[in-house]
């Protein structure tokens, strides 16, 4: 019976996959370009909050900014555990920007139309400017282990279309070749639906050797079924894990008052 239930829960992501790349092909039909990509990032920021803990918020289109009042470029989607503030009062239905404390944030996404070289690019910049988080040192439960904390928020790309894996791959390489880059503000994962996933730091053996730490390893077999469980499974153990976590927003509050 458990083989019969996994078949169909199987089943059910390559269907929503399927939807997916589906409303990726019916946004074309907008006459413009930022029309077509708000379209599909709302599609996939629905799939997220479909699927994500109900502890975590799902936000469209925001910025993360760190306690030294340091701020990210705009990213597409914003996941943050559901005790972290917000500040969206200028957010009416799916417009206008959100502003999220990055302590507290699970995961973000940058979402393109089309994974070309300028895209992807502009993807990594925006991944790389997200803010430092403050120390957990004092704020952790200390029964609790906590092994990857440095590598929060979970950093995704996802793509309705997208340029060959090698050639992806190669465009990487070459940004942080000549853009020296800490590998916890480099993404995690990159989702091209239908087409092809790639990790970063993936647990994998390639041609005998094991993958080098920060090497990103390329996947197009199933790759919309192994990124969905991947993401999905990222976020619930970072919304798990913020149970004991003490995040404290004192500081950010202090500093309104100050002139």
């Amino acid at each position: 019976m458990a083989e019969i239930f996994y078949d169909r829960l199987r089943d059910y992501f390559l269907k929503v996959a399927q939807a997916l790349e589906a409303e990726a092909k019916i946004a074309s039909i907008y006459p413009n370009s930022s029309d077509i990509g708000l379209h599909r990032e709302l599609t996939f920021a629905n799939f997220l909050r479909r699927h994500s803990p109900s502890k975590s918020n799902v936000f469209l289109g925001g910025y993360l900014f760190g306690e030294d009042g340091s701020e990210s470029k705009q990213l597409d989607v914003i996941i943050s555990t559901d005790t972290s503030p917000r500040f969206d009062y200028l957010k009416k239905d799916e417009n206008g920007k959100t502003f999220v404390p990055v302590d507290g944030c699970l995961g973000v996404a940058s979402i393109k139309s089309k994974l070309d070289k300028k895209e992807l690019i502009d993807s990594l910049k925006n991944i790389a400017s997200i803010p430092d988080k403050q120390n957990l040192t004092n704020n952790i439960h200390p029964d609790f282990y906590l092994d990857n904390y440095e590598d929060w928020p979970y950093k995704i790309i996802y793509a309705s279309d997208g340029l060959q894996i090698k050639t992806i791959i190669k465009h990487i390489d070459d940004f942080y070749s000549n853009n020296p880059t800490p590998l916890n503000k480099r993404p995690n994962i990159i989702h091209v639906i239908g087409k092809y996933v790639i990790f970063r730091d993936m647990d994998i053996t390639i041609d005998g050797q094991k993958a080098k730490k920060g090497q990103y390893v390329a996947l197009d077999s199933n790759p919309d079924l192994v990124a969905f469980q991947c993401i999905l499974n990222e976020l619930q153990q970072n919304a798990a894990a913020s149970n004991y976590i003490k995040f404290n927003y004192n500081t950010i509050y202090d500093q309104l008052s100050k002139s």
